[in-house]
């Protein structure tokens, strides 16, 4: 089970990482879904990960991390929608 949920730690934050690398270098636009998909993989994995050690302030901030990330793509999505 360990290696599992550090699997999913490391994954969660190469996720993080990407996508803030691809925001950076101008390949993603920070609102395209693949940034925020990537955002929301990426917490859902770190808070698998601190809850399985039961790091909680880390489980608070990714699945916040995670909310805004959604609450984010639906904004974008809205906007979309209404032009």
């Amino acid at each position: 089970m360990k290696f599992w949920m550090d699997s999913f730690g490391w994954l969660g934050a190469l996720c993080f990482l990407v996508s803030y690398f691809l925001l950076i270098t101008k390949k993603w636009e920070s609102t395209s879904y693949k940034y925020h998909i990537s955002n929301i993989l990426g917490a859902v994995f770190l808070v698998l990960n601190t809850l399985h050690d039961a790091s909680f302030p880390s489980v608070f901030i990714n699945a916040c991390w995670g909310a805004i990330a959604v609450y984010g793509m639906m904004v974008d999505r809205k906007k979309k929608l209404d032009v």
